[in-house]
């Protein structure tokens, strides 16, 4: 019997259909009926992307969310937002199988990780952003290649990399993420108590965590070529910090504490959208 034939699922209010559709939308969903395949393009689809925009772009609005999004992921902007979505979590499934090759391997596992669902986009969003960085902490990808390793799921090796930057990372003064691919900062990141020196130039950064303000022995900074629209409030509790380059960015204001950090001899604010810098 096709699915559209019940006068259960024919008949069912928009209201109630769209939630349901939200928990488990997957591209498999649009052959059913003309009326999911309306749904999953008008409503559900339109609504994820906006939230993942929110998720990057907390502070901004939606056409600077939408800006900041679909260069992250190199779409064209006059695509359709159901066409951004299939884009974007087809990126997303791609590193991830990369990164944990048996990730998406067996559907019996990870059918449920397979949906487009916003809590599928932070998972992996957190665990893909955990392992690039932990690949170029010294010694992380060697550990990441071991068997034992190297084929658990992704979320497995989150909770590795928690208990193992904690173990690693306290010795560690110099960490170069340049050109990595992060497109979030995990904030494991406050684990590398004695860090000195932190590069994360062109990469996709849209925000920094509070725990960037963990670093206390923090000399330079160096963020040039993100997509950074705001910066937390934290970064005043980097004391130590001499250098800050902050250029290439979507930066709009910067929290006054910035100003308020005793060793900062050099601010660097090329091509930001700073109105007195530009």
């Amino acid at each position: 019997m096709n699915p559209c034939s019940s006068l259960t699922i024919e008949h069912l209010p928009n209201e109630i259909l769209t939630p349901i559709l939200k928990v488990c939308a997957a591209p498999s969903l649009y052959s059913v009926c003309t009326k999911w395949r309306h749904l999953l393009a008008t409503e559900v689809m339109p609504t994820l992307y906006k939230q993942i925009g929110k998720m990057h772009v907390p502070h901004g609005n939606v056409y600077k969310q939408a800006f900041i999004i679909d260069r992250i992921y190199k779409l064209k902007a006059e695509l359709p937002e159901v066409t951004k979505v299939n884009a974007i979590f087809k990126q997303i499934f791609a590193l991830a199988s990369s990164l944990s090759p048996s990730e998406l391997e067996f559907k019996w596992v990870t059918e449920g990780k397979r949906y487009f669902t916003l809590n599928n986009y932070s998972s992996y969003l957190i665990n893909i952003n955990q392992l690039l960085m932990w690949k170029k902490i010294p010694g992380g990808e060697e550990y990441l290649e071991q068997e034992k390793i190297k084929y658990l799921p992704l979320t497995k090796k989150g909770e590795l990399f928690r208990e193992w930057i904690e173990n690693h990372g306290k010795d560690i003064k110099s960490l170069d993420l340049t050109e990595s691919g992060l497109t979030f900062l995990p904030p494991e990141i406050g684990y590398l108590s004695q860090l000195k020196k932190l590069n994360l130039n062109n990469n996709q950064l849209t925000t920094l965590l509070v725990e960037i303000g963990h670093l206390f022995q923090l000399e330079e900074l160096y963020l040039d070529n993100n997509q950074l629209t705001t910066l937390p409030i934290e970064i005043g509790q980097l004391s130590q910090l001499q250098t800050l380059n902050l250029g290439g960015n979507q930066l709009a204001t910067l929290p006054a504490e910035i100003g308020q950090l005793p060793q900062l001899q050099c601010l660097y604010l090329k091509t930001t959208s700073l109105p007195l810098f530009r």
